[in-house]
């Protein structure tokens, strides 16, 4: 009997496929669990007292004249399920029908599996007799109790169904995420509380669509016109679920954005299919995603790109599609100076002002970062060396309209320039290392020229240096 055993333990699947098949097959799924847990658990009590009653006797349980299946231990297993079944309303014609097809399943199993021809008859005869033992008990059970114990058994079920049916609805109707509920006809049935606040612009109380003399049955092309189109792409899929992400201005608010999750009824009984779609305001949070976004590719200072986001991009033109590339490299000089002299707040407004210039002299479409203290940097695709010049000479020009203007906020920069094609002879750091050493070469003659006019501004000014107007 061990192969029988083994055979049972190792095709539980087997045997849950089967018997849902079968029942779906003959309309039992009707009044059957929707879950496919509780198909696996019934599979799993039934076998479990199968492979106990062959331990505690391999011989096939004959059954006789005076057989007491009250306290035979095969047996329990059916009077065990006749009061679950009974206080569920079940009827016991509707019990030992479905029985009949688990009965099947086991069979299939055997008669699909053993081979040799003894085996089979035997295995076959012992799991008929498991079921008979059972089938008899479940009625000797069922009989024994009368009419009016039966009723009240019922009412206490149908009580405790209320109870469950209303702890449901509560939790439904208490949770925060917007919940839509579509049948198989993509008719909306039910929505919770929150969807109505989301929805309506007079939601009425939790629990109104449910108890509404006429609940709510528009279709989802009118009850959620936006969204028709990523509703019935789901709906036509194979998915199980999918998650989107959609703007939509609800009722008396301003544009909000959702993550909106579709998903089919856990049904494996097929009887109540359908979709739910949840609503996910993540408004606020993208907010916040956009703008750490924005602190990790911006210096906080100047607001202009920073040394990571530089990175970033000359990776990304590193194929050479945007040859040719060139790169300003620029120094603030003198800014330990005005740090030592004037505080780090007048640095600070040096290094704002250099940046504004810089900025005022580029396109959007190029790139102006600050990539370190006193560093900024200029990258320009598709530049050749005629356009890279320019951008200096643009860049000098203003500086010295602003010496000229702001005579309080002295500036000077130094300025290295490079071109080249990238993936051809030069690579994003060889044409930066390039315009660093023309910038360090101007640098120096720069830096005693600064130091000074720093001095002859400083001496002139005093607490106004680089003191911003109100």
């Amino acid at each position: 009997m061990q192969k029988l055993c083994d055979l049972i333990k190792n095709n539980q699947s087997f045997l849950r496929k089967r018997v849902l098949l079968y029942a779906k097959l003959h309309n039992y799924v009707k009044y059957t669990s929707t879950l496919e847990e509780a198909w696996v658990a019934s599979i799993e009590g039934l076998s479990s007292a199968l492979l106990n009653a062959i331990a505690i006797d391999p011989q096939v349980p004959e059954i006789g004249v005076d057989h007491d299946f009250v306290n035979n231990s095969m047996a329990s297993f059916g009077a065990i399920e006749a009061q679950k079944h009974r206080e569920r309303g079940v009827t016991l014609e509707m019990f030992l029908g479905l029985m009949k097809y688990y009965r099947q399943s086991y069979l299939d199993l055997i008669g699909e599996s053993i081979k040799d021809q003894e085996q089979r008859k035997l295995y076959l005869l012992w799991v008929n007799r498991f079921f008979d033992h059972n089938e008899i008990s479940f009625c000797s059970e069922w009989t024994a109790q009368t009419k009016d114990t039966i009723i009240s058994e019922l009412q206490l079920a149908s009580r405790k169904l209320t109870n469950e049916k209303n702890k449901y609805l509560t939790i439904f109707e208490s949770v925060s995420t917007p919940a839509v509920l579509l049948d198989a006809e993509n008719r909306c049935v039910n929505i919770n509380y929150a969807a109505q606040q989301l929805f309506k612009e007079d939601p009425q109380f939790p629990g109104s669509v449910y108890y509404a003399k006429l609940p709510a049955q528009q279709e989802v092309q009118n009850f959620l016109p936006w969204l028709t189109n990523e509703f019935m792409d789901f709906r036509w899929s194979d998915k199980l679920e999918l998650s989107i992400e959609k703007n939509f201005a609800p009722p008396n608010q301003g544009m909000r954005n959702f993550n909106i999750k579709f998903h089919r009824m856990l049904d494996v009984s097929n009887k109540f299919e359908g979709i739910i779609i949840l609503f996910d305001d993540i408004t606020e949070f993208k907010k916040i995603e956009e703008q750490l976004r924005h602190i990790s590719f911006h210096d906080l200072l100047t607001g202009l790109y920073n040394r990571n986001y530089l990175e970033h991009e000359s990776l990304r033109i590193s194929n050479g599609r945007l040859n040719p590339v060139g790169f300003i490299s620029i120094d603030v000089d003198g800014l330990k100076l005005v740090n030592d002299n004037c505080g780090h707040s007048a640095g600070d407004t040096l290094l704002i002002t250099v940046g504004d210039i810089i900025k005022g002299c580029f396109q959007d479409s190029d790139l102006v970062a600050r990539i370190g203290g006193d560093e900024f940097a200029v990258l320009l695709p598709l530049s050749d060396e005629k356009t890279v010049l320019s951008g200096c000479r643009r860049i000098k020009e203003e500086v010295a309209k602003h010496n000229q203007i702001h005579l309080n906020m002295p500036v000077s920069i130094s300025i290295g320039w490079s071109v080249g094609n990238l993936c051809v002879n030069k690579a994003v750091d060889k044409i930066i290392v390039e315009a660093d050493r023309l910038m360090y070469t101007e640098k120096q003659g720069n830096s005693l020229k600064y130091a000074a006019l720093f001095k002859e501004r400083l001496t002139k000014y005093g607490q106004d240096m680089f003191k911003r107007p109100d």
